[in-house]
Parts: C-alpha cells; sequence; structure tokens
C-alpha cells in the first residue's frame, strides 16, 4: 500500500546543533572542553578523530547550524514488510478489521485519553529547554513544573518497566529503592531515567552546562516514550484502554498526518519509518478488535503485532541517534557537547535490541558510545554499526 511522503517536522532540539564559527585547532579545542583529557595523553587518538570526522583534518572544522536533522537515507526502498506484519487497508494474511477501514487514524477505545497530556507537558518542556542556545536557569525549574504534574510524566517515569525484560518478582513500583537497583533492566524508569532527569534538572537549575542538561532531560525523555510504547502495547492485554495509550505515547493523539513527541522525531528523520510504527499502532489494535474479550486470548496474535511494531520502534529511534552522529560533523563547542550527550543516551536506549540482534556490533557501538567526548569516538564506525543492525523497520 503506497502512501504519498510527509513533510518533516521540525524536533526542538535541531535548532541548536549547530554554532556558525569554525572550531580552533586540536591544541586549542583542549582548553575548552573540560571533559578531555591533557593533550599529551590525547593528542593521538584525537588526531586520528580529526581525521574521521573532517573531510579535510588539515583545516579547522567549519561549524554551520544544522536547521534540521541531516539526511540519513531514512526512507529505504528496499525495505519491505514481512509476510505476518499488518497492512491497514491493503493486502496481507490478517483477519478484516476495524483499522482497514481507517488506516491513516487510530479508533481509541475510550473518547479521553490521559497520556495525551504528558505528551503536551513533554512538547512544552522543549519549548521551554530548546528555544535558547543557553536555556536560563529559569526554564529548568519550569519544565519541572511540567514534568511533576499530577498523573504526568514524572508518576510513569518513576514506575515505568521495560516490557522486553523478563517481569521480577514484584512490580517496581512495590520495591524497595534497593530492589529496583537490583532489577535496572526490568525496572528502566526509576533506576535508570529518573535519576539521569534529576540530576540534568537540577544541573540546569544550577546554570551548570545548561544545552547539555537540556540535551540529556530531552532525550532520556525520548527513551522514556519509545519504552512506553512498547509497554502499553504489552499491557493491552488486560486493559484495551492501554492500546489507546501506547498510541499517544507516539503520536500525542494525532492521526497518521500529524503526529507530536516521539512521531515529530521520527518523521523528520524518515516518513518511512514512521508510517510503519504508525501500521504497527495500527495492528495493535487490530488484534484488539479481533480479540475483543476483557483479557485478550490470542496472543499469537499479539506477538504479531508487538513484533512489528518493536521492530519500527527501533529502527525509527536508530536513525535519530544516527542523524545526531551526522549533526556532530557540523557542530561545535556547547552544541556538539550537547548532541554527544544525546547519543550516548539514545544509543544506549538501543543496546538491549542490538546486543539481541548481533552481539559483536552491539559491544563495538557500546564501545564508541563510552567515550568522554565526540571527537575521541570513531564517528563513522559508529554510525555505520547502528545502520547494520537496524537496517529497516
Amino acid at each position: 500500500m503506497k502512501r504519498a511522503g510527509v513533510r518533516p517536522l521540525l524536533p526542538a532540539f535541531a535548532v541548536l546543533v549547530g554554532c556558525a564559527q569554525d572550531v580552533p585547532p586540536p591544541t586549542q579545542r583542549d582548553a575548552q572542553v573540560g571533559d578531555r583529557a591533557p593533550v599529551d595523553q590525547r593528542a593521538g587518538e584525537r588526531a586520528a578523530s580529526d581525521a574521521r570526522v573532517d573531510a579535510t583534518p588539515d583545516q579547522p572544522r567549519v561549524c554551520t547550524p544544522s536547521w534540521t536533522l541531516p539526511d540519513v537515507g531514512g526512507n529505504n526502498a528496499s525495505c519491505q514488510p514481512l509476510a505476518t506484519d499488518y497492512l491497514p487497508g491493503g493486502t496481507d494474511t490478517w483477519d478484516p478489521c476495524l483499522c482497514d477501514t481507517t488506516p491513516a487514524k487510530y479508533v481509541p477505545f475510550n473518547a479521553s485519553i490521559s497520556t495525551i497530556a504528558r505528551i503536551a507537558a513533554f512538547e512544552s518542556m522543549m519549548k521551554r529547554l530548546l528555544t535558547a542556545a543557553d536555556p536560563p536557569a529559569s526554564a529548568f525549574v519550569d519544565a519541572k513544573v511540567d514534568f511533576t504534574q499530577a498523573e504526568g510524566l514524572e508518576s510513569r517515569v518513576s514506575i515505568r518497566e521495560d516490557e522486553h525484560v523478563p517481569a521480577a518478582a514484584k512490580k517496581c513500583q512495590e520495591m524497595t529503592p534497593a530492589e529496583i537497583q537490583q532489577n535496572p533492566d526490568r525496572c528502566v524508569g526509576p533506576a535508570k531515567m529518573l535519576p539521569l532527569l534529576n540530576q540534568a534538572f537540577a544541573d540546569g537549575a544550577a546554570g551548570k552546562d545548561p544545552l547539555v542538561s537540556a540535551a540529556r532531560i530531552e532525550s532520556t525523555l525520548l527513551w522514556f516514550l519509545h519504552v512506553s510504547v512498547y509497554k502499553e502495547a504489552t499491557t493491552c492485554t488486560t486493559k484495551a484502554a492501554d492500546c489507546d495509550s501506547h498510541f499517544a505515547y507516539y503520536t500525542g493523539g494525532d492521526d497518521r498526518s500529524g503526529g507530536k513527541g516521539l512521531a515529530a522525531y521520527v518523521k523528520s528523520v524518515s516518513s518511512q519509518a514512521h508510517d510503519r510504527i504508525f501500521d504497527g499502532i495500527l495492528a495493535v489494535r487490530c488484534w484488539r478488535d479481533l480479540d475483543g474479550a476483557t483479557t485478550a486470548t490470542n496472543l499469537a496474535v499479539r506477538d504479531k503485532a508487538r513484533a512489528q511494531l518493536d521492530r519500527a520502534l527501533h529502527r525509527g529511534l536508530a536513525l535519530v541517534t544516527r542523524s545526531r552522529i551526522k549533526a556532530v560533523h557540523s557542530a561545535c563547542g556547547k552544541p556538539r557537547e550537547a548532541l554527544w550527550a544525546s547519543i550516548r543516551i539514545l544509543g544506549g536506549a538501543l543496546d538491549r535490541e542490538a546486543t539481541a540482534r548481533d552481539a559483536t556490533a552491539a559491544a563495538a557501538i557500546r564501545a564508541e558510545l563510552a567515550r568522554s567526548s565526540a571527537d575521541s569516538a570513531d564517528l563513522v564506525a559508529l554510525d555505520q554499526k547502528l545502520q547494520a543492525v537496524f537496517p529497516c523497520p
């Protein structure tokens, strides 16, 4: 089923990934980047990195504003749906369902979807934090208010479980802090995401690396949204309204042609990846239309829908990550540091799936993400590994 391309939206962070000045030669850059080792320890490694990053390593890198995320070839004509995939309104092996008559729209179970307000809060936070080259301390204070609204983002981050990971003996929200730390992969929200967010809010409010702190907040919340879409698609098994939430965590309540939150970021780099995620969302809705019991029983169809959605979600997040790797080439100073902070968080969010697909490539990706700065990483190799592991939605 063919669809016309959609004009990408502009994620907030995209306007801040460049600076209009030349990067100083390596010997001068050391005095400007605080997390880098002294010249005599890293000169050789940095020289190699400059040769990888810059087209002409004997010349200073020219930094230009990147007003959109760079094209990383996200629309791959060779990518085709699997034989088991649901194609809304198209020819597939699925039984007919309501989504075949509304391929551009999700039909909710409930008229009101509380998750939409959480995505609106995310959008508000990004407007506060990512509309200035150096967001003021007050922006972090105000963004924290958005984050901590009753039944808002913080309330869900603090209990978010990753359904890719086997369940623990207790729900994470019932665990002690010590038990949460013993189950960090399952209890990903309270164990990993919330500490990152709290530290970034505190740093930003104190005026410490505000652009980097803003990037950490944005990227951690994108990670949260990514995990939440799959989580709600899973718990929809016993609570049909969670299907509505899985849709809203991706789109903010918009149909296929729109998209807020995570959908805006994916669309900005690939209309194909966005369409495949939306197809996966409708696959979940189609399953729940065909399996209408209070507790779903056709788990084989559910798992086909979840697998289709999950594959597309990982491709979308990988493309957003790769676009930021490419953007590093034309960024310098604090925007460059902010991009690298974002890449490390988003790349880390992909690690579990990358390891499951190709453990060797995942180890190489982790090694590059462990670098303290973009200048010490092999950005070309990092990008190529992500492309190889996540080639299609």
